[in-house]
């Protein structure tokens, strides 16, 4: 069974002349992260509401585990368990209240809501923050409240919208290793991200999102195959000409100082020994998922515009 099976899905919303999304169908397998990229106002958010049935599409088909998102919307909900964007703690409730209080709604009992509170609230590093007031919690520490509740509910499909914004670089590894734990028991996520290196670590499947259609989808490893050279090197602009650097393949400027080669391996050897000979500064290494999001967003801008 599918986790999400998206059929022609669209989304206008009233008033503005251009859909959220247009004709966007992809199927996301259970028991994988599956995530969706895209810059601010691509439709990420609005197809995340419409799997978790907070929003009606305009046309089109989701199925969320089996079942259709739009007629059969109760059953689904008891399914499923959400981090939205920009979420808010309650200000006067600690992070043991939201998350107890949560599983309890939820229909837990006492004792295996209180086991479960406690497994979670030190999984996330809250345990000592556990009675203070949210209003009293950092940015970083509310978030993670959000993530605590919906992580510590017993659903089979977990969205994940943009989960980890605001975190430290140590939080988010907590949040990412609570992720692979939670896929580990088979169940499945959807996960929107701003964070490549964060889609990388944790993606089995991707989809590229923008302006409210679907412009890549793969895997880690599909996706880096967009980009016709496999190897990135990044040299130190001062009296480089940049059409000549296009022999050895694709070049970009930064805007940091640095022109930026898409090449094979074969022309690494020649780039790096002309920036040795010019006492140039560089840096070799493969093809990111930063750089196809670049490579493949960036060329529709040039396109449309």
């Amino acid at each position: 069974m599918l986790a999400i099976q998206a059929g022609h899905v669209s989304k206008v919303y009233k008033g503005s002349p251009y859909p959220a999304l247009s004709d966007v169908s992809l199927e996301a397998e259970s028991g994988q992260v599956f995530t969706l990229l895209g810059r601010n106002g691509a439709g990420k958010t609005t197809f995340v509401r419409i799997c978790a049935t907070q929003l009606m599409p305009t046309s089109g088909t989701i199925r969320v585990l089996g079942l259709d998102a739009v007629k059969q919307a109760r059953q689904v909900r008891d399914l499923i368990s959400v981090v939205p964007q920009e979420g808010r703690p309650l200000r006067a409730l600690t992070p043991w209240d939201h998350v107890y209080n949560w599983l309890r709604i939820r229909g837990e009992g006492k004792e295996r809501a209180k086991e479960k509170t406690e497994t979670m609230l030190r999984r996330l590093e809250l345990w000592d923050a556990r009675t203070r007031p949210a209003m009293n919690l950092s940015g970083g520490m509310k978030q993670k409240v959000l993530v605590a509740m919906a992580m510590a509910v017993d659903a089979q499909l977990l969205f994940l919208d943009e989960p980890t914004i605001g975190l430290d670089p140590v939080s988010r590894r907590q949040v990412w290793s609570a992720i692979k734990d939670w896929k580990a028991q088979g169940r499945s996520i959807l996960l929107t991200t701003h964070y490549m290196d964060e889609a990388e670590v944790l993606s089995d499947h991707l989809v590229i999102i923008d302006r409210g259609k679907v412009v890549a989808q793969g895997t880690v490893s599909d996706l880096r195959k967009v980009i016709p050279h496999n190897t990135r090197v990044d040299i130190a602009k001062d009296g480089l000409d940049a059409d000549a650097l296009s022999a050895y393949g694709s070049v970009t400027d930064t805007g940091a100082g640095m022109l930026r080669v898409f090449a094979f391996e074969s022309a690494v050897r020649e780039l790096s020994e002309l920036a040795i000979r010019r006492n140039l500064s560089f840096t070799v290494s493969p093809v990111t998922l930063d750089d196809v999001f670049v490579y493949l967003v960036g060329k529709m801008e040039v396109n449309e515009s």
